[in-house]
């Protein structure tokens, strides 16, 4: 995990640098060279988490890793539930990654390389707009929640490397060549900088699983 703890919110190639080190060991693990990075309403760093395509057994990609631990988090009282989070991710998410994150309350998602798969032949929101993500805007003071990054054109560059780099893990997937790992949950996927986030989370889940058990 970076040594940096703190960002500065308003400079965004920062926060793109810490989803990108995810990318990279996405790609290092045999996956799509994709990654992302929550940070907190004061800039800090909570987690990283990186595209989980062929070694988990599922398309597990990285802005959906990181909306469920906030939610999760949330769920536990470790975040705050009005406090805003930011998402950063180096691939525009697709449409069902779109809705899993603007569930989540007060979260904003930047993303770097866009994709034509995700609506932006439509306008960044026409394909995939909800009433959800209108409530989500409004909470946002009618800024959009999900939205290019801010970048250079150099962060930007490295944000779209996963098209260069996914040829590979396609033919692995179809050959089968790299069989899958058993079954994973998501938060078991995500780098945190603080471990005692997921054990706080963790411990509330069984006390709720225990308080409704007959």
């Amino acid at each position: 995990m970076s040594k940096q703890l703190h960002f500065d919110m308003a400079d965004e190639d920062s926060l793109m640098r810490m989803a990108l080190v995810g990318a990279e060991r996405a790609a290092q693990g045999g996956n799509y060279y994709i990654g992302g990075a929550l940070f907190g309403p004061t800039g800090d760093l909570i987690a990283r988490a990186s595209a989980a395509v062929v070694s988990a057994g599922e398309i597990y990609h990285a802005e959906t890793q990181l909306a469920v631990l906030l939610r999760a988090g949330r769920a536990a009282g470790v975040f705050g539930r009005t406090e805003r989070f930011t998402l950063a991710t180096t691939l525009q998410p697709c449409p069902q990654c779109r809705q899993i994150c603007v569930q989540q309350p007060y979260l904003v998602v930047l993303y770097g390389a866009a994709t034509a798969t995700s609506g932006t032949e439509l306008g960044d929101l026409g394909a995939t707009f909800t009433n959800t993500e209108q409530v989500r805007i409004d909470e946002n003071g009618g800024a959009p929640v999900v939205r290019a990054a801010n970048l250079t054109p150099e962060v930007r560059a490295q944000c779209e490397n996963h098209r260069r780099l996914r040829a590979p893990i396609i033919a692995a997937l179809d050959t089968g060549a790299a069989p899958p790992m058993p079954f994973t949950d998501l938060l078991e996927l995500v780098e945190l900088r603080d471990p005692a986030v997921l054990d706080a989370i963790r411990a509330s889940q069984e006390r709720a699983r225990r308080a409704h058990r007959p």
